[in-house]
């Protein structure tokens, strides 16, 4: 499993102060000028072991463990006697003490009825429910269609990575933008409730079950890809503003603040037009946020940031 250290995603890190989206000259229009970004299901990215065998059986010992702590409380005898009440009242028969009718059947059947329900109710876990849910078909099912109601949408935590620059700005023709993690866009949804920014886990191994992280099930990717340093936002199909392109091939898309946007960054072989063009809209759309220049610093192997003539201020 690499350098991966189970123990240290118990409690994720809180994000840096800010994150970098990595884009193409194609994108000016539909991310800096209307203000989206899209959102793609995990099935579909560029990664193509993001869907993956990432845990061992679905149902291990901490699985078991919770299953067993909620079956015992579902089946007490006050949580029992208030289902009961409830369906005796569906079906009209009011005044009877639910306690008559579990003495009826401990009667009947000559013994503890929440006990034997118990042991009914275990029997076909161990049976049925436990064959199915580690069944390695029932698991994989189970990934893929994660993977496609799941949709993400990925930054960096750096802006100085030349991998990143080449493979998603155009070989640094493009341009990176910097938005603000302290931006309430990245703490709540639509429907109010948290949208946390979660870091994205790289190794290579199995963990025993999901439980034991759900995050590395769930959320991970092999470290062949940890040079994007990536954090993400989760959404499901439903909390996007827009859906664009074929039902085969839809495009999701979310607006976003434009006081979101900290600086733009460009590429350090973007040409005058790129450059200019990115200047307007960030005078039109964003006269808060800087504009800087990525050059390469070939003394140090790094690239510094250099404000553009024109521009905002970083």
């Amino acid at each position: 499993m690499g350098s991966f250290d189970i123990n240290s995603f118990d409690d994720p890190p809180p994000p840096p102060k800010h994150l970098f989206k990595y884009l193409s000259v194609a994108r000016i229009q539909n991310v800096l000028e209307q203000g989206t970004v899209r959102f793609t299901p995990l099935m579909n990215t560029n990664d193509s072991f993001e869907i993956r065998s990432t845990f061992k059986k679905f149902a291990g010992p901490r699985f078991l463990k919770m299953l067993g702590e909620q079956m015992d409380i579902a089946t007490s005898e006050a949580n029992f006697e208030a289902m009961l009440v409830e369906k005796m009242k569906e079906f009209g028969i009011d005044g009877v003490h639910p306690q008559a009718i579990i003495q009826m059947i401990e009667a009947q059947q000559g013994g503890d009825f929440l006990q034997l329900l118990r042991i009914q109710i275990q029997g076909t876990i161990d049976t049925v429910m436990l064959p199915l849910l580690n069944d390695p078909q029932y698991a994989q099912q189970l990934l893929e269609d994660f993977g496609r109601n799941l949709l993400c949408f990925s930054l960096s935590e750096r802006a100085d990575s030349a991998p990143m620059w080449a493979h998603y700005a155009d070989n640094h023709q493009g341009f990176v933008v910097a938005f603000d993690t302290d931006h309430e866009w990245f703490k709540q949804r639509k429907d109010g409730k948290k949208n946390r920014l979660q870091k994205v886990i790289y190794f290579d191994g199995m963990v025993e079950e999901p439980l034991e992280n759900v995050s590395a099930s769930f959320m991970s990717k092999t470290t062949d890809w940890t040079y994007e340093r990536e954090w993400r936002l989760y959404a499901q199909v439903d909390q996007v503003d827009a859906i664009y392109g074929s039902d085969d091939d839809p495009v999701h898309v979310v607006n976003f603040p434009a006081d979101a946007v900290q600086r733009v960054i460009v590429g350090s072989k973007a040409t005058p037009e790129t450059i200019e063009s990115i200047k307007s809209v960030l005078k039109k759309k964003y006269p808060h946020a800087g504009l800087t220049k990525s050059t390469p610093n070939r003394s140090t192997t790094s690239f510094d940031e250099v404000e553009v003539q024109g521009g905002q201020t970083a």
